[in-house]
């Protein structure tokens, strides 16, 4: 019976091939998370309770206005994230295991939910119109 011959042309398409399905399987599997991804933080409403239905609009809006910028540096730390973690496993895997998650933005836009969350709680107990 003969055997399968692998010619030069046929070994470097299939390794082309294996490196694309290697890329995809990276780039999709970043560890920094998506900006609908991060997880709202619990914030007490009783944090706001005491406040007028004025001061909790100002706050409200002063958390609001934080969240864009928030958001944007969460998806620019996966965006460069994921280049690096591409980087990473093609020229030393184990690195990999302990590059950055982002948490430090992750988490301020985590407890801006939360306080988002907190100051609309307290805004209806306070029947705030």
């Amino acid at each position: 019976m003969p055997t399968k011959r692998w010619d030069l042309s046929t070994m470097k398409t299939n390794f082309k091939f294996t490196l694309v399905i290697f890329l995809f399987f990276v780039v999709g599997c970043s560890s920094a998370p998506k900006v609908n991804e991060v997880k709202t933080i619990y914030v007490p409403a009783s944090r706001y309770e005491n406040m007028s239905c004025e001061k909790l609009v100002i706050e409200a809006e002063a958390v609001r206005r934080s969240v864009p910028g928030l958001e944007d540096a969460v998806e620019k730390h996966r965006s460069n994230q994921t280049g690096v973690e591409v980087v990473t496993w093609l020229l030393f895997f184990p690195a990999a295991l302990a590059l950055d998650k982002g948490e430090g933005n992750s988490t301020k836009l985590g407890q801006a939910k939360g306080e988002l969350e907190a100051i609309s709680i307290a805004m209806k107990s306070n029947k705030c119109g």
